[in-house]
């Protein structure tokens, strides 16, 4: 591949698979630009098979396969500890198939996943780190999964763009970190990265537009800089607040007062190597988006 192919921007038929919470958001985001959209549900197509999903990609001219599918927990994680296989098959096992289906294919394959396979405050962990919070870790199953499918996928071609605790404009969205704060008795002061979801789409439209060669598996910590404490995000949500929801004014707890099941990651991500492909604000820029688009200051 030649240098003028690395920088050259490109339309592409991109084909979506989910239609969850990252999955909807990227198809309204790609759907208004150049890009040959096609996304596709579990439910209204099984793209787990890897025949049907491989004469899907060759009668509609697919270049790039963006998995936005898998197992997250309903309402979190613990799901994962009582439905392992299932959560292993929809996290490790179809991806596999899928990423192995795109390199036969000479497809682009973009993977999204999750940081979670870091804890601690040690430093701001880089996609060179290896996981602490993971396979081999005492560490939730969810978790697992997430750092199984990264190394079984090492002798793979794909792109995977890690995620954490996603934020959007819509603040009655039962998967947006805000909303779920916001409705929570119960919290803990904790600093984590989180993701900007219109700005985690900017990147997986540059990612795909600009299409930067890399000969293997390559790792992007799509994470917003500034990680505040959730105190800090009540504050804030206090200080914007123009009576569109109500006074924030939670309890504050210690991990061990809360009835879970599996263990939590806590980390902060580096996010150097994703802003080289696309801007990426800092938390208190998000806030302060999210907040102004709520009190009707600005759309977005």
């Amino acid at each position: 591949m030649t240098s003028e192919t690395l920088s050259k921007k490109r339309a592409n038929n991109v084909l979506i698979l989910g239609r969850g919470y990252i999955g909807n958001h990227l198809a309204h985001h790609l759907i208004q630009g150049e890009d040959n959209i096609y996304q596709l549900g579990s439910d209204e197509f099984n793209y787990h098979n890897t025949s049907k999903l491989t004469k899907f990609i060759l009668n509609n001219k697919i270049e790039t396969v963006v998995n936005c599918s898998g197992f997250t927990g309903r309402p979190n994680v613990d799901e994962a500890e009582s439905k392992k296989s299932k959560c292993w098959f929809l996290n490790v096992m179809s991806p596999l198939e899928i990423n192995r289906t795109c390199n036969i294919l000479d497809v682009d394959y973009i993977h999204i996943s999750s940081g979670c396979i870091y804890t601690g405050y040690e430093k701001e962990y880089t996609e060179k780190d290896d996981p602490n919070f993971g396979l081999f870790d005492e560490s939730s199953f969810y978790s697992k999964s997430k750092h199984a499918f990264e190394l079984m996928s090492v002798g793979l071609r794909n792109k995977i763009v890690r995620i954490r605790m996603p934020i959007c404009n819509d603040l009655t969205n039962p998967r947006n970190y805000l909303k779920k704060i916001m409705e929570y008795p119960n919290l803990i002061d904790y600093v984590n990265s989180k993701t900007y979801i219109p700005e985690l789409c900017g990147f997986i439209k540059a990612l795909i537009e600009e299409n930067p060669y890399h000969n293997g598996q390559d790792i992007y910590n799509v994470v917003n800089g500034g990680a505040l404490t959730t105190n800090k995000i009540i504050l804030q949500l206090n200080w914007h607040n123009e009576g569109n929801w109500n006074k924030l004014d939670p309890n504050w707890v210690q991990i061990t007062d809360l009835n879970i099941i599996a263990p939590r990651s806590n980390c902060v991500l580096d996010n150097s190597k994703a802003k080289k492909i696309h801007p990426l604000s800092t938390e208190l820029e998000i806030l302060n988006m999210v907040c102004n688009y709520n009190n009707g200051i600005q759309a977005i």
